[in-house]
């Protein structure tokens, strides 16, 4: 069911920045992709990225006409249609559908058009555990009820951690500030910070070191010893590059465009995961910075808007959505300043990709939608 938006009922300070951030973003991607024989410089993914600007402006606006009486009733068949799709990627791994690319199965290939449903599965599972926790009965106070939400939304993250660790690890924050917002008690929350920190030592602890699955070790080693030779040109050299690239453009930068490690090549991945060693080598410590408050202003916004949702279901998705961005944000920054192991994942809002920049503001159009709905009846 559709409702009317009327632009005095748009909640216009994240969408802003929002729109912001993608618009310094697609400078970026334009410099890392800058390619010389195409008109203004415009490589191959900086056309399609301004393309995906314009698909994604189009997915807010219909999401955030879709009611949030909708939404909810969307959730639960959106949960299951994300096991779902995890399962067909599974057993199509390999497959022309969902083709081996670096080694991992995350992308289905619908001619030239690859989509990541990782990105979209998020936002389901976000919906799930949102109508989970406004269950009538449930109990956020609860360990049980507390760890039966986790397992919820955590089963599917593990699921999918087998190929796209990186965007697991985005679950962790969007469950947990759901379930604080929903009345966790403090002692439960510091008891699952010390289960998985000690969950997580363990399986550090025990990872093969030779071997076909060693790769999981090597690279926790690369990260801690990314100078030394046997990882400085092979596991380390991401991180080695990532740390001169930023450390390089001291306080203002190098200029625009203006990057030797940029634009000599010697960054892997720098208009996707590592797009802010591109902004940092550039644009120095006050550019960076200057994005690092924009992020900051754009979640305090989010929140804001979250908690005037006037349904706590509506409040649980807003929390979900703007924790979830932050989250995959605050990650993606600590893997490119190496202050834990490369993994896959974007920046949001600001990175190349158009299934993680359509799922951004689908989200944004949720939380749009909940800012301005009635309370929900079903």
């Amino acid at each position: 069911m559709l409702h009317r938006l009327r632009l005095r009922e748009v909640v216009w300070a994240p969408l802003l920045l929002a729109c912001l951030l993608t618009a310094i973003g697609v400078a970026f991607v334009v410099s890392a992709t800058y390619d010389p024989g195409e008109r203004y410089g415009l490589g191959r993914e900086a056309q399609l990225q301004l393309a995906w600007c314009v698909i994604a402006l189009v997915g807010f606006m219909l999401s955030a006409h879709v009611s949030a009486l909708s939404w909810k009733r969307m959730a639960m068949p959106a949960y299951l249609g994300a096991w779902g799709i995890l399962i067909v990627m599974t057993l199509l791994a390999g497959t022309a559908l969902v083709p081996s690319i670096k080694g991992q199965h995350n992308w289905i290939a619908l001619g030239p058009l690859r989509l990541q449903p990782s990105e979209f599965l998020k936002l389901a599972i976000l919906l799930g555990t949102a109508l989970i926790l406004t269950r009538p009965g449930f109990d956020a106070r609860k360990l049980p009820h507390m760890l039966g939400a986790l397992a919820f939304a955590g089963l599917p993250a593990a699921f999918l951690a087998r190929e796209d660790l990186g965007s697991a690890l985005t679950f962790l924050p969007m469950a947990v500030a759901m379930l604080i917002y929903a009345g966790m008690q403090m002692r439960h929350l510091i008891l699952m910070a010390l289960l998985g920190s000690g969950l997580l030592i363990a399986g550090v602890a025990s990872l093969p070191t030779e071997g076909a699955r060693a790769y999981q070790y090597h690279r926790i080693q690369a990260w801690l010893h990314p100078e030394k030779e046997e990882y400085a040109r092979a596991e380390g050299y991401q991180t080695l590059r990532s740390i001169r690239s930023i450390g390089s453009g001291q306080v203002t930068g190098k200029g625009y465009a203006a990057g030797d490690q940029n634009r000599l090549g010697w960054l892997p991945e720098k208009h996707t995961d590592m797009i802010f060693a591109v902004v940092g080598e550039e644009v120095g410590f006050l550019g960076s910075a200057t994005a690092v408050l924009l992020f900051l202003l754009f979640g305090l916004a989010g929140l804001h808007a979250a908690v005037q949702a006037r349904d706590p279901f509506g409040k649980l998705v807003g929390v979900g959505f703007v924790s979830l961005i932050m989250g995959q944000q605050t990650i993606n920054l600590a893997v490119a300043l190496a202050l834990m192991p490369v993994t896959g994942i974007t920046l949001p809002f600001f990175s190349y990709g158009g299934s993680s920049l359509l799922a951004s503001f689908i989200g944004l159009g949720m939380l749009q939608s909940m800012r301005v709905n009635a309370p929900l009846r079903t």
